[in-house]
């Protein structure tokens, strides 16, 4: 009947759809292809046999649960001699929402001689039944990735820089550099710090905020780029609240749109501005960056520390230069790894004397501001 219906999960591909029933008994199946079938009762297994070269790398995943299917599905991957070549259970998937059991399967595997391969599916709970439905893609790796920004709301000053977190969510073993950049943004408005470094997962980096013209939350667009086989690749950052259950399991839930609300300014007029970014630090010794900072004087007031930096990492000296602060970092060699990146996120202080009556002359600090994230990257310690 016409009217409105309870939202049902649905997914397309570009690749081959083809039926369960259809490849049946087939000795090689055409490659790649998107099965489209279901585990109708227990104990079923469903078995696809296709032709594969030595050197041939071979991808098999399973989205079911995904779409609301019961079925929890495991993977194997056999030769002609029924040999087991890999196997998998649950694989987890970060842009999944809520799920709670990353119960889909996913596999990769290196061929290790020309001949005849099978990929066997069935439910790990050995059940079965006609909602038991599946789409099991075979083909070789199709490296992507996905985006996601946290927090997808923020409470900023202008000329200040806010914090976040953008998590990269790596498909058939992707592991490129991503670059990242607002779309279109209002006049002020700046990342720093904009790169999901090759093989990371994540990064933390900053935005920084403008003026707005009114109080109106500002809905801003972030992209990430990167090259995979030779051709930029262009996907864009969905915004996501990091939402924790059972005080272990963390979700990526996404929103509609990331948000901003300016609102007052903060320590400085305008925003700080990083030079010789960016910076170098060697195993064991340390490494300069210079801040400018508006306002006569401003760098004599501050103090500064590291908002969660990477372990191993430590400021050795703050020092006030001519225009700003000279910041030095250290890296500990037994606790970092030469090549690893990230960004390096200062908080500043203003000192101010408390005249108060029996505190005449002491100096607190007033609030925390970030200052624009600095790149930072561990180099060899440097040789004679």
């Amino acid at each position: 009947k016409d009217g409105p219906s309870n939202a049902v999960p649905f997914e397309v591909d570009t690749l081959p759809e083809r039926l369960e029933q259809d490849l049946a008994g087939q000795a090689g199946i055409p490659l790649p292809v998107i099965v489209n079938g279901r585990i109708d009762r227990p104990e079923q297994v469903d078995a696809f046999r296709f032709q594969g070269r030595q050197g041939d790398q071979i991808v098999a995943e399973v989205t079911a649960r995904r779409l609301d299917s019961p079925l929890d599905s495991l993977l194997r991957l056999t030769d002609a001699s029924g040999k087991q070549l890999a196997a998998n259970d649950d694989h987890e998937d970060p842009g999944a929402g809520l799920h709670t059991h990353h119960a889909d399967s996913w596999l990769r595997a290196t061929l290790p001689a020309d001949g005849v391969y099978t990929i066997h599916l069935a439910d790990a709970q050995h059940r079965g039944a006609p909602e038991y439905a599946y789409r099991l893609r075979i083909s070789r790796p199709m490296p992507d990735f996905q985006l996601r920004v946290v927090p997808s709301s923020i409470n900023a000053r202008a000329a200040a820089s806010q914090p976040i977190t953008v998590y990269a969510l790596r498909r058939d073993g992707f592991d490129g550099e991503i670059a990242l950049a607002l779309k279109d943004p209002p006049p002020g408005f700046a990342l720093s710090g904009a790169v999901v470094p090759a093989g990371q997962n994540q990064v933390r980096l900053t935005l920084t905020a403008g003026s707005p013209s009114d109080k109106t939350p500002i809905a801003l667009v972030m992209e990430g780029r990167a090259a995979i086989h030779g051709q930029e690749v262009v996907r864009s950052v969905v915004p996501a609240e990091d939402q924790e259950q059972a005080f272990a399991y963390h979700h990526l839930v996404p929103v509609h749109q990331w948000l901003v609300s300016v609102a007052g300014r903060s320590l400085f007029k305008s925003p700080p501005v990083i030079a010789d970014a960016p910076v170098r630090i060697p195993l064991g010794g340390s490494s300069s960056v210079k801040i400018r900072l508006p306002g006569k004087g401003a760098a004599a007031r501050m103090t500064v520390q590291l908002s969660d930096p990477s372990e191993g990492i430590t400021i050795r000296d703050a020092s006030p230069s001519p225009d700003g602060l000279k910041i030095q970092f250290q890296a500990d060699a037994t606790k970092i790894k030469p090549g690893t990146k990230g960004n390096l996120i200062l908080l500043a202080s203003a000192k101010t004397a408390d005249s108060a009556k029996g505190k005449k002359g002491t100096v607190r600090k007033g609030a925390s501001y970030p200052l624009p994230a600095i790149p930072y990257e561990i180099v060899p310690a440097h040789r004679d």
